[in-house]
Order: C-alpha cells, then sequence, then structure tokens
C-alpha cells in the first residue's frame, strides 16, 4: 500500500474514541500521532534499516557523473579495467588509426593522454556514431558512449547508447550460487539507470527457474512515470543477457523484477528447504524490509514506548491514543498482508515472513483506493455514531456496510483476480516440477 493509504489508515483508528475525536474538533493535535504510527514501519525501514544492511554485491550498469549525477561518466581509456566491463562509460580521444570500415561496421583506435584502445562501432550504434560526426577521420577528436568488451584481440570499446546487460545476469547467478554454496544470505543492490534530461533506462531481471537461467533485457529510455519514449529501444544484438547457475533457485513473485525511474531494488538470496525435501536458493526481494519493524510485536512495544511519554507530556487521553497508535501500527502491518512480499508478523515466534494473501495482483492502484475508501468510510460512520443528533439516521449495523459498498465490490475482484493468479502459479510451478523430473531422469540414464 502507497505511505498515504498507510496514514490515513492510522489515523481513522483514532476516530474509534469520542475523546480523541473530541479533542480533533477542538483542534488538539495529538490525536494525529495514531497516523504517525500507521506510516512508522515503513519509515524504519527506508529511513534507517535499509543503511544499515550488508551488501554483498552492488550492480551499477551505469555509474553516474559524480558533479551532474546522470549517466555516463567520463573515464580515461587506462581506467577501462576488466572490473568495468560491460558497464555504460564515455571516453574522449583522438582518433589514431581506422582499422576496419564498411556499411554496418567501424573500427578505429582512439587514444587520451593516458593511453589507446580500439573502439568498434556496428550497425545502428555505427549509425548513430556517424550522425553525430559524419566520417570519422584521423586526427579527428571525439567522444564516444559505450562500454568495455573483450574478445580474441583483447580490450575493445563498443559504443553503444546502454551497457550490455551480461554484466547483471553475471552477478545475480554468481550471488545465487554463493547463496546455496556458504547457506548465508547474500544481498545484491542493483542500482538504475539514469540519463541525460531526467529519462531512465528500463531493463528487466527475469528469474528461468525451470532452466536455472538469470535473463536480462535492456529496454527502452523512459520518463519519470516510466512511460516509454519512442525510438530508444537497443538494437538486438545487445538487448538480452543470460547466466545459468549451478543450483536450483525459486521467486515468490514469477514475473520479470522491472528496474527503471525509480531506485533500484536490493536483492537478497538465501538457501531453504522446499516441503518436498529440495534444497533451493530462495529470492527475498528487499530482505531489510517488513522484518521485526513490520510485526504486531512491533506495534505493541511502540505503543508502551509511546504511553508514559504522553503522561509525562500530560496529555490526559494517553491510554486512548496509544491504543489507537498500536491499531494504527497494526492497521500498517495487515495492509501489507493483502500483497505478496507478506512481514514477519509475531517475532520472536516467528523467524522469517509469512507470505500475504496476493489480493488483487493485477489491480494495484485499485486495491489501494479500496483500501482508502474503506478507511474514510469508517472514518465517517465513527464520525457519526459518535455526534449527537447523528447527521446519517441509519443504525450503525446497516451504515457500514453502505459506505463499504466500493471497497467490498473491488476486494471481491481482487479475491477473483488472486485465484486467477494462483492457478497461472501452479501452473509455472508444475511445469518447474516436469523440468526437475526430466534432469533427474537424464543423469540415471532413464530416457
Amino acid at each position: 500500500m502507497r505511505g498515504w493509504t498507510h496514514f490515513l489508515s492510522g489515523l481513522v483508528m483514532a476516530s474509534f474514541f469520542p475523546e480523541l475525536l473530541a479533542d480533533l474538533r477542538l483542534g488538539i493535535l495529538w490525536p494525529v500521532l495514531s497516523g504517525v504510527f500507521g506510516y512508522l514501519p515503513d519509515f524504519i525501514d527506508f529511513k534507517f534499516k535499509r543503511f544499515l544492511w550488508k551488501r554483498d554485491y552492488e550492480i551499477d550498469p551505469a555509474p553516474w557523473d559524480p558533479k551532474t549525477k546522470i549517466a555516463p561518466t567520463r573515464i580515461k581509456i587506462r581506467d577501462l579495467d576488466e572490473r568495468k566491463r560491460w558497464q555504460l562509460y564515455s571516453i574522449e580521444g583522438v582518433v589514431t588509426s581506422i582499422v576496419e570500415e564498411s556499411s554496418d561496421k567501424l573500427v578505429f583506435k582512439l587514444r587520451d593522454d593516458s593511453g589507446e584502445i580500439r573502439v568498434e562501432a556496428v550497425k545502428e550504434d555505427l549509425g548513430r556514431l556517424r550522425k553525430a560526426y559524419k566520417d570519422v577521420e584521423v586526427g579527428m577528436k571525439i567522444e564516444v558512449m559505450g562500454f568495455l568488451d573483450i574478445d580474441s584481440f583483447g580490450k575493445k570499446f563498443v559504443v553503444a547508447d546502454a551497457p550490455h546487460p551480461q554484466l547483471i545476469a553475471s552477478t545475480i547467478a554468481k550471488a545465487i550460487d554463493e547463496a546455496y554454496e556458504t547457506g548465508r544470505m547474500v544481498t545484491v543492490k542493483v542500482h538504475n539507470i539514469r540519463m541525460a534530461a531526467d529519462v531512465y533506462r528500463r531493463f528487466l531481471i527475469h528469474y528461468d527457474t525451470p532452466t536455472r537461467t538469470i535473463k536480462v533485457y535492456m529496454g527502452p529510455l523512459v520518463t519519470v512515470g516510466g512511460m516509454p519514449i519512442r525510438g530508444t529501444e537497443t538494437p538486438e544484438y545487445r538487448k538480452v543477457a543470460e547466466a545459468s547457475t549451478k543450483y536450483p533457485f525459486i521467486k515468490v513473485y514469477p514475473r520479470p523484477t522491472v528496474i527503471d525511474a525509480f531506485s533500484g531494488p536490493e536483492i537478497g538470496y538465501r538457501r531453504t528447504v522446499l516441503p518436498d525435501g529440495t534444497e533451493v536458493v530462495e529470492e527475498v526481494f528487499i530482505p531489510w524490509h517488513r522484518r521485526f519493524s513490520h510485526s504486531f510485536t512491533a506495534g505493541a512495544l511502540a505503543a508502551l514506548i509511546l504511553y508514559p511519554l504522553l503522561l509525562l507530556l500530560g496529555y490526559p487521553h494517553a491510554v486512548q491514543l496509544a491504543i489507537a497508535a498500536m491499531l494504527g501500527y497494526w492497521m500498517h502491518v495487515i495492509e501489507d498482508q493483502l500483497g505478496f512480499m507478506g512481514s514477519n508478523l509475531f517475532p520472536p515466534i516467528t523467524k522469517d515472513r509469512i507470505p500475504g494473501l496476493m489480493l488483487g495482483p493485477n489491480i494495484y492502484t485499485a486495491m489501494n483506493f479500496a483500501t482508502a475508501w474503506a478507511m474514510i468510510a469508517i472514518a465517517v460512520w465513527n464520525i457519526n455514531r459518535f455526534t449527537v443528533p447523528r447527521p446519517i439516521p441509519l443504525p450503525d449495523i446497516y451504515l457500514l456496510p453502505l459506505l463499504l459498498i466500493p471497497t467490498i465490490i473491488i476486494y471481491a475482484y481482487g479475491v477473483v483476480d488472486s485465484i486467477s493468479f494462483r492457478r497461472l502459479y501452479k501452473k509455472y510451478w508444475k511445469y518447474y516440477a516436469a523440468m526437475e523430473a526430466l534432469e533427474e531422469r537424464e543423469e540415471v540414464g532413464g530416457l
């Protein structure tokens, strides 16, 4: 759920207490703390915990320029080593020789004050280079954008407008294998790609479970709002990269991970045992998120801390506000449990996230709206029943269901959507199981 939905849900919990409603009518804003507590779990995670979590690998496909905060950053030729392979950079220098030239390929050598490197431009990338410089000639000073690669002749700088996706695929595959072999959580931070004019290069990470392959698709430039920009798609010859893992893995949410305008995710990988006893590596999306902070235990502790502080400050309705704040905190936990990721609900009794209900996987915005509508309906219902005379002269038992009609309809559709998704999910796992069985039969000579 969105942050404002959580805040609204927490604030509405104060409406269950006539004393807090009376304070709000008088302009006393202490009850707003219940809304703050409704947002508090995410505040703890995203403002504090994320910075304390250890990252084992950081994938930065296109490092930002330290001054402009956009990619690519200019780099000296001598600094292009194998550790920077496939990352997007720009280099500037003088053309010293033309090695090969045809209608769809140009190879030349470029020198700056630190060294020399072979530069290669093919097909669409060559067309873009010729559009910028017309004819590339010896002695010409040019700046080219692209990535370092290595072939049988050694290092070469490939002209491109996007990093090669192989860096991302290979690093994730390596992290999965390391998680299986070490038995510990391995965390990977994937950075996004911010280009000039405040646009972003979209890319997708797909976990092909049956074939034990990580596939990365480099997509078009998109706006901050996620709208693709026509004509910015990457050429087919550098659009897709694959990397195989030695060990099986699973992804709870069987859809590609999309990275574009917002800060890239952190993904954890850990070895786990499936109900049938099979050991696999499980993807844990944002591993520092929705742990102790997103639990009923944390909500109760937060309320216990708030109560004496309210007493010290002399607030007369400290008990009611502490309970409302706890309910607001719990509402955040409940709302998050409607989705996929789930939360660690009852630590220390529970150790890991309990999977969510997966309601409305394809109608996320509508589910947010339905939840916000429900909170507003509850607030109206509470205000009505604590006001004399009642503005709406209907019995409480009839008024609330009437107000909740839009929420009930959308949530019902969310249940249907969830059932449809779960069927697809089962089909996905049947395919995975069939592939595993096939591999086992091949190993023992059964085919």
